[in-house]
């Protein structure tokens, strides 16, 4: 697709599986970083905006295996003044390393002598000379405004990280391989014109994104992205809560976009036919999805599949809506304005 070409957005989602396969080493090293402040503790996972999906995909993703990991926003934290406790070491995931709540966190973290871990794409930032220790996830770049690559590497690291140091995971426990996943990456690439066409079809009437278990984060996570990118509105909810109380509020014309791991397959069926007792135009992103495209899906790589796929939505959403994808919206000068107003 040419027009693909012109933005950094899909050059960092095409870039996704090298980066992924070269995460392995750099877990390691970021193991032998972090292993004397997480081993034997129950870590909280913070981040901001889309650095706190990727926290709250980790966390997700190891408490539905069994593990106890909490995942928080950075400035939430501070704003409860919420005692930290050194028995509750803190991983920051920001890839930029200067997000203004997260670098407050860690310096409270530090007055309080809290262990950190940093999770980041850029080990020289300020975050780093807060935290007690940095991880690097190998890309210093990210040029898109719109974060894609980031989110992929940080989330997945921090599984790696907390499956190599924190002792109280169940032992069974064993991450997808840098390798698999990089390889499913890799086959939902393969199937961009098909994904393009789903973008297509959710760009009229209103959209509600809905997401069970660690499909929760992703569903905030492509909501914030689409907002960002295609400057399109919507609802990010869980699925239980979609059912209990917000059904009436969409009917014919509206869109409802799932995102279903395998544990959630009963209430798929049940979601099925609400949406077709409504009239509610039903995209659900499923095992069954990617199972039909790569070898590589499993449980296990589904949330990083289904990432890059809600990644390649979203950009295609943007092609069609004329929005920059790569800018949100920084190049009007009431939305830079904007920006500058906060911290």
């Amino acid at each position: 697709m040419k027009e693909s070409r012109h933005y950094h957005m899909y050059e960092e989602i095409l870039a996704q599986p090298q980066h992924v396969l070269a995460l392995g080493e750099a877990a390691a090293r970021g193991a032998d970083a972090a292993a004397g402040i997480l081993s034997g503790k129950a870590p909280l996972l913070v981040g901001c905006g889309t650095s706190l999906f990727a926290a709250e995909l980790a966390a997700s993703y190891l408490y539905e295996r069994g593990g106890s990991v909490l995942a928080s926003g950075a400035f939430p934290l501070l704003e409860r003044q919420v005692p930290l406790d050194r028995r509750h070491p803190i991983v920051a995931l920001s890839h930029s390393g200067e997000t203004a709540a997260v670098l407050d966190l860690l310096a409270a973290a530090r007055e309080r002598e809290v262990p950190t871990v940093l999770v980041t794409g850029f080990p020289d930032s300020t975050a780093a000379s807060l935290a007690s220790a940095t991880v690097a996830t190998g890309y210093a770049r990210e040029l898109s405004w719109c974060h894609t690559i980031s989110f992929t590497l940080s989330s997945l690291m921090a599984v790696e990280l907390l499956k190599a140091c924190a002792i109280q995971l169940p032992p069974g426990l064993t991450p997808p391989t840098p390798v698999k996943v990089a390889e499913g990456i890799e086959a939902v690439l393969r199937h961009e014109d098909a994904i393009a066409r789903e973008a297509e079809s959710i760009l009229d009437g209103r959209r509600v994104i809905l997401g069970a278990a660690e499909g929760l984060p992703l569903a905030r996570e492509v909501g914030l992205k689409l907002s960002e990118a295609a400057y399109l509105e919507n609802q990010a909810l869980e699925l239980e809560q979609f059912f209990h109380g917000y059904v009436p509020a969409y009917g014919p014309g509206d869109h409802a976009l799932a995102i279903l791991p395998p544990a959630s397959g009963h209430r798929a069926q049940d979601l099925a036919k609400v949406a077709d007792i409504v009239g509610l135009s039903l995209l659900a992103l499923d095992l069954q999805t990617f199972a039909a495209w790569t070898p590589a899906a499993d449980a296990d790589t589904f949330p990083w599949l289904a990432a890059v796929y809600l990644q390649l939505l979203t950009y295609h959403a943007a092609l069609l809506s004329g929005t920059d994808p790569d800018q949100l919206r920084r190049e009007d000068p009431r939305y830079l304005a904007a920006r500058r107003a906060y911290r």
